[in-house]
């Protein structure tokens, strides 16, 4: 949480003082060689087994994920942090919580659920807020 709590800081100041797409270019290279080089280091030390579906699902992950970049230095530029974040990043926990009960069939219990209305309500504050220009 420290970590990609510095990284948006840190990728909020890159995207307003050089071009979004540049600082996007620059991140999604820098955080792809890392894990490349651990992937390399690792594989001749472990048996890796991976199947054509999890092949797919990187390939539209890593498509979706330049994407959501793409968009996400835009709006670190255009627009607060204090607004961005919680909408960007509530949303997706909030969406990403529903969709996996409809999609991947998974059980949401009454406390997380009780978790996800204050987060819907948190989001529609920080929505009606940026509306409203508060």
């Amino acid at each position: 949480m420290i970590i990609y709590t510095i990284a948006i800081l840190v990728s909020t100041i890159a995207s307003r003082n050089a071009n979004a797409t540049l600082v996007n270019t620059i991140i999604n290279t820098v955080s792809a060689i890392v894990p490349i080089g651990l992937f390399v280091t690792l594989v001749s030390k472990t048996h890796f087994q991976s199947s054509k579906i999890g092949i797919i699902m990187s390939i539209l992950g890593g498509i979706a994920i330049a994407l959501f970049g793409l968009a996400l230095s835009k709006s670190y530029a255009t627009n607060k942090v204090a607004i961005v974040v919680p909408i960007v990043f509530g949303g997706s926990i909030f969406l990403s919580a529903i969709l996996s009960v409809i999609f991947l069939n998974e059980k949401i219990t009454l406390l997380q659920l009780i978790g996800l209305l204050f987060l819907a309500i948190g989001l529609a504050f920080i929505i009606y807020a940026r509306a409203s220009n508060s």
